[in-house]
C-alpha cells in the first residue's frame, strides 16, 4: 500500500485535480491506493468546493462544484458527490457511495459500500447504514447497500439496513429502524419502522 500523500505532493504528482475557486485545507491527505494496489483515477474537486482539516479522500473521489467536506471526514474510493452537497464533520463515506446534487449530511453518519443518494435528501447526525445484513463477513453473500430516493427525510439516529430503498419525499423520525423498503410520501418511525401516515409531495 501507498503511503497517503500531502494536498501538495498529490497535485505534483497529477493525483488530486481542483477547480477554479476551491479551498482544500493543507492537512487534507489524498489515498493513491486501495490496499491491496489498485488505482481508480485522481481525486477531483469541482470549483469553489471546500475541504476542511483533517479530510481523508481515497482513490478516484469525485467532488462536484461548491461541496462543502467538513473537519475529519473520511470518503473512501470511488465517492461520487454532487454540486451543491454539504457534508459535515466526521463522517464516514464508504467505497462507490453516490450523492446527488443538494444532499446533506450530518455529524457522525456512516454511509456504507455502495449506497445511493439521490438528489435533494438530508440525513441527520448519527445515521447508520448497513450492507451486510446478516452480518457474515469476513465471507458475506451479498453486499448491498441502501437507497434512498430523492427529497428523502431521515432524522437523527436512525440506522437503515441494507438491500432495501427509502422511497421519494419520505421522512424517517429519528432513532427509528428501518428493515424494508419504505414508499413514497409517507412519514415513518419505529423499531422496526412502519408507516405513519401520509406526507404530501408540496410538504418537501
Amino acid at each position: 500500500m501507498e503511503p497517503s500523500l500531502s494536498r501538495d505532493a498529490a497535485l505534483e504528482r497529477g493525483l488530486l485535480i481542483m477547480g477554479n475557486g476551491c479551498r482544500i485545507a493543507p492537512t487534507v491527505r489524498i489515498i493513491p491506493t486501495e490496499d491491496d494496489g489498485r488505482e481508480f483515477g485522481p481525486v477531483e474537486i469541482g470549483q469553489g468546493s471546500i475541504i476542511r482539516d483533517g479530510v481523508i479522500l481515497s482513490t478516484g473521489v469525485c467532488i462536484g462544484c461548491r461541496v462543502i467536506v467538513g473537519h475529519n471526514s473520511v470518503l473512501r474510493r470511488s465517492v461520487r458527490i454532487g454540486d451543491d452537497s454539504v457534508i459535515s464533520h466526521l463522517v464516514s463515506i464508504q467505497h462507490d457511495v453516490s450523492l446527488g446534487s443538494r444532499v446533506r449530511i450530518s455529524s457522525l453518519t456512516h454511509l456504507t459500500g455502495g449506497s445511493l443518494v439521490e438528489d435533494n435528501v438530508q440525513i441527520g447526525a448519527g445515521v447508520a447504514t448497513v450492507d451486510d445484513n446478516a452480518m457474515e463477513w469476513p465471507q458475506p453473500k451479498m453486499l448491498r447497500g441502501p437507497v434512498f430516493r430523492q427529497g428523502c427525510r431521515i432524522g437523527s439516529g436512525v440506522t437503515v439496513l441494507g438491500d432495501l430503498e427509502i422511497g421519494r419525499n419520505t421522512l424517517i423520525g429519528a432513532g427509528s429502524v428501518v428493515t424494508r423498503t419504505i414508499p413514497e410520501n409517507v412519514v415513518a418511525f419505529g423499531n422496526p419502522a412502519y408507516v405513519q401516515r401520509d406526507r404530501p409531495p408540496e410538504s418537501s
